[in-house]
C-alpha cells in the first residue's frame, strides 16, 4: 500500500506541471489477494480531473505493464486511443491482468468469476481514493466487457459509469454477456456501441443491440468496414471490431454521452 500512494503521489505531482503522452505516466502495483498482485498505469493531467477512464482491454488482457506503458495488445482499439482521453483533460487507467493471470490469458469464465470481481473491486476502490473528487467510467472494449459486466451485474455502484465498446453479446466461445442483466439504476448510465459492420462472430451488431434493447441502456452505432478479413483479424483491433478508421468518431460520440452524464 506504501508502494501505491507514493507512486500516485508523484503521478500527481508530475502532472501538475504539465500533460504529458500517455507513455510518460506511471506504474502502479499493489497486492489484491493473497499472493496476487495487480498492476495499472496511470496518466492525468492534473491532480483533480473531472474524469478517471478505467481502461479494460480485449483479448487475454495481459498487457505486461512496464514503467513505459503496454508492452503487449498495443492495437487494441481501447489501448491504442488511450491518449484520447488524457488529451480532453481527463485521467487514464491501464488495467493489467493480474500476477497469477500473466501466463493464461483470461477466458469468459475466469473475468465472470469472483476472483476477477475481487480484484476489480480493489482497483476501482483505490482509483477514487486517489481521485475522490472525479468520477469514474469503466470503459471496455471486445473481451474486456466481460470483466466490466461482472463488475456492472455485481457491485454496480463501484463506478458512475459505463462504457462497453464491441460487447460481446453472442454465446459462441463462451458466455460473454449475452446474459447480462443490467441493474435497474444503472441502465441510464450504461452505454453499448457496436460496428455495424463488426464481423468477430461473438460481438456482432445486432447482438449488441438486442443487449442494449434488453437492458434498456443507451446505443451508439457506428459504420466502418477497414480491416479484418480473416476470422482471426475479425476479432482484433485493426478491423470493424476495433472501429478502425471512425476511432475519432467513435471517441468523441462516446465522450458526447459521458458529458451529458457528469
Amino acid at each position: 500500500m506504501k508502494r501505491l500512494c507514493c507512486t500516485v503521489a508523484a503521478v500527481l505531482a508530475a502532472a501538475q506541471l504539465h500533460a504529458a503522452p500517455l507513455d510518460h505516466g506511471a506504474l502502479v502495483v499493489f497486492p489484491t489477494r493473497a499472493g496476487v498482485t495487480q498492476g495499472l498505469y496511470v496518466q492525468t493531467p492534473s491532480a483533480s480531473p473531472p474524469l478517471v477512464v478505467v481502461i479494460y482491454c480485449g483479448g487475454g488482457g495481459i498487457l505486461r505493464l512496464n514503467s513505459a506503458g503496454p508492452t503487449q495488445l498495443h492495437g487494441n482499439f481501447v489501448i491504442r486511443t488511450a491518449h484520447y482521453w488524457v488529451d480532453k483533460g481527463y485521467a487514464a487507467v491501464l488495467v493489467d491482468a493480474p500476477s497469477d493471470r500473466q501466463y493464461k490469458p483470461m477466458d469468459d469464465y475466469y473475468r465472470l468469476g469472483k476472483d476477477a470481481l475481487a480484484d476489480q473491486r480493489f482497483v476501482i476502490e483505490q482509483v477514487r481514493k486517489h481521485f475522490p473528487r472525479s468520477k469514474i467510467v469503466l470503459l471496455s472494449t471486445s473481451r474486456g466487457t466481460v470483466t466490466v459486466g461482472n463488475v456492472l451485474q455485481h457491485a454496480p455502484e463501484l463506478a458512475d459509469l459505463y462504457v462497453l465498446t464491441s460487447p460481446l453479446s453472442i454465446a459462441a466461445r463462451g458466455p460473454g454477456i449475452a446474459n447480462l442483466a443490467v441493474p435497474p439504476a444503472m441502465q441510464g448510465r450504461t452505454l453499448l456501441v457496436s460496428n455495424k459492420h463488426d464481423a468477430c462472430d461473438v460481438s456482432r451488431y445486432d447482438g449488441g443491440k438486442r443487449l442494449a434493447e434488453r437492458n434498456h441502456l443507451a446505443f451508439i452505432t457506428e459504420e466502418s468496414s477497414k480491416g479484418g478479413g480473416s476470422p482471426k483479424a475479425d476479432c482484433g483491433g485493426h478491423s470493424p471490431h476495433g472501429f478502425l478508421g471512425v476511432e475519432d468518431k467513435t471517441l468523441n460520440d462516446i465522450n458526447s454521452w459521458i458529458r451529458q452524464k457528469l
